[in-house]
């Protein structure tokens, strides 16, 4: 299985094809098996490359507080990477709009599908899912249950819910160990300063708050467009082919010249 040893941690990464490296980060309702459909459309023209984040999936880590954001650009540096396109889902896109305000060296492009924004409530989880949480004897039941209401409303598959399996949720971090915050203001309140060439994909069935964010980072950054997507959160396994097709459009666009 390979893996490569990060800021005390052991990552899992697989990678296919070559040419311009990608690295795809995934969400926080699975692993990087999120991106799997993906993987064969992007490797026909860039180094793909994905990796289970850390205390998801097969990655592991001490019982330590960390960052994701270190841990990214840690994968990089394992293998030799100097710059490369990062591509993230929800989570993972809120992660790679966070490096391409603090690493915009390292990257040649990002893009988030349904992604998060530090900074923005993404306004998905209401009282009537916390009290129902609160009321359930099986805490982790009832969390999928839920995520799935709120993120799946498309329909939840044994896929899916295997993916959910795979998170922090479904199997507790440590005590006391939490991802550590990147210092400073929040992206959200940094946009202008994000230079490289941004793509933001929105889901027509997320949640509101998560709608607002493409609109609002192609007013704000100077070199971003945003599109919509006919999906849920899962648009990786929704809508492969679609979103494979929008990314290579973007990626092929900004890519260096050889």
């Amino acid at each position: 299985m390979p893996s490569v040893d990060v800021n005390g941690a052991r990552l899992w990464y697989d990678e296919a094809g070559s040419g311009p490296a990608v690295l795809l980060l995934h969400g926080g309702l699975g692993d990087s098996g999120l991106w799997e459909p993906v993987v064969p459309f992007l490797a026909e023209r860039f180094r793909t490359i994905r990796s289970d984040l850390r205390f998801y999936g097969r990655s592991t880590g001490p019982n330590a507080p960390w960052s994701w954001h270190d841990d990214a650009i840690g994968v990089l540096d394992e293998l030799g990477i100097e710059r490369a396109a990062l591509v993230g889902l929800s989570l993972g896109g809120k992660l790679a709009l966070d490096i391409a305000l603090t690493h915009p060296d390292r990257l040649w492009a990002v893009a988030g599908v349904a992604p998060g924004l530090g900074g923005h409530d993404n306004d998905a989880y209401t009282e009537e899912h916390e009290a129902r949480f609160e009321a359930a004897e099986d805490k982790t039941e009832a969390m999928m249950e839920i995520d799935l209401e709120v993120w799946a409303p498309l329909g939840a598959d044994d896929r899916i819910r295997q993916l959910w399996r795979a998170t922090p949720d479904a199997n507790p971090l440590p005590d006391g160990v939490e991802p550590l915050e990147l210092p400073g203001l929040p992206a959200k309140e940094r946009l202008a300063e994000l230079a490289v060439p941004t793509l933001i994909v929105t889901a027509s069935h997320d949640p509101r708050g998560m709608r607002e964010i493409g609109p609002l980072v192609e007013r704000e950054a100077p070199n971003a467009r945003h599109l919509e997507l006919d999906s849920d959160h899962y648009v990786t396994l929704r809508e492969p082919e679609l979103l494979s097709s929008v990314l290579l459009e973007f990626l092929t666009a900004a890519a260096p010249q050889e």
